[in-house]
């Protein structure tokens, strides 16, 4: 038996693709990057009806039927540049995906490198301030642009 699934890109973009039935998430994503190879399996990011899928978990334990549709959105790495606790200048990488907003991305500098985001702004020059509730590709903000912290 397979399972056969639509893959969403960008919210437009159908693939449809189909899988034994004990596939796992990671055999999706590698199926993914079979057919678009700029699409690696670790930029690869799959949600089914909004849950986030995990790389070991076999499809069918979501429950997915016949032409479900599973949302791929690409992550890339933005780094931002700002001071450390020390004082010192330092380079921070953040994972990100087209549709997060500016102000997820302060989100993840506090998650994933303890920054106390309370009076900081982003920027990507001198006073151009991003504005929080902005998208990132509104902001052309896109993989390797380089962010500043200011502080407030």
């Amino acid at each position: 038996m397979t399972l056969k699934v639509k893959v969403v890109v960008d919210g437009t973009t159908m693939i449809p693709m189909e899988l034994p039935d004990d596939a796992t998430v990671k055999d999706l994503k590698e199926a993914v990057h079979d057919m678009f190879t700029s699409y690696s399996v670790e930029n690869q990011e799959l949600l089914f009806n909004g849950l986030f899928l995990q790389d070991n978990t076999k499809l069918a334990s979501y429950r997915l039927v016949s032409d479900s549709e599973i949302t791929l959105r690409l992550l890339f790495t933005i780094v931002i540049i700002g001071k450390n606790p020390d004082g010192q200048y330092q380079r921070y990488e953040v994972r990100a995906h087209r549709n997060n907003y500016v102000g997820d991305l302060k989100l993840k500098l506090s998650e994933d490198h303890g920054l106390d985001i309370t009076n900081i702004r982003l920027q990507m020059g001198p006073e151009s301030y991003l504005l929080d509730r902005t998208l990132l590709w509104a902001n052309r903000i896109s993989s390797g642009t380089r962010i500043y912290i200011a502080e407030e």
